[in-house]
């Protein structure tokens, strides 16, 4: 895409909003990744068959996302990696579980401001947001099985 494209792209209000979907795709492609790598760190069988189902699914939603992102000829925009994960199960999976829940409000309201715009994407953003309170479950049990005085 040209320079001269670009500054109008983002000019426009589909712009502006493909540009926030961008920051938001990277936040989910990196909160996936971060689950993925605490499921490899997860010694409990249980624990990590749960992590690995959410990173799965996490995985999807992002596919999702970045086909909408290419559809409009815009790349996810990676965001910087937290410096401090965790020293157990119960700190990182809390720590996924409170970016997935902001990430989640972040997309519910990104979904609404899609409506105007196109009500496709809108709708297949809705259809994420209703899926991650499943996810959001998920973690919230996984959290909530793990001890957090244990450190591994």
């Amino acid at each position: 895409m040209e320079l001269l494209d670009r500054i109008t792209q983002s000019l426009t209000a589909r712009g502006r909003l493909v540009n926030q979907l961008a920051i938001l795709t990277g936040q989910m492609q990196e909160l996936a990744e971060r689950i993925a790598r605490h499921a490899e760190a997860c010694v409990y069988p249980q624990m990590k068959d749960s992590l690995q189902e959410v990173t799965a699914a996490a995985r999807a939603q992002v596919k999702v996302l970045n086909g909408i992102l290419s559809d409009n000829r815009v790349w996810s925009k990676p965001p910087e990696r937290p410096a401090h994960q965790g020293i157990n199960n119960w700190e990182r999976v809390s720590g996924d579980l409170v970016t997935l829940g902001r990430l989640n409000v972040d997309l519910n309201q990104h979904s609404v401001r899609w409506m105007t715009i196109d009500a496709d994407i809108a709708e297949r953003l809705r259809t994420l947001v209703s899926e991650q309170i499943a996810l959001i479950d998920k973690l919230q049990e996984v959290a909530a099985r793990s001890d957090p005085q244990a450190i591994d």
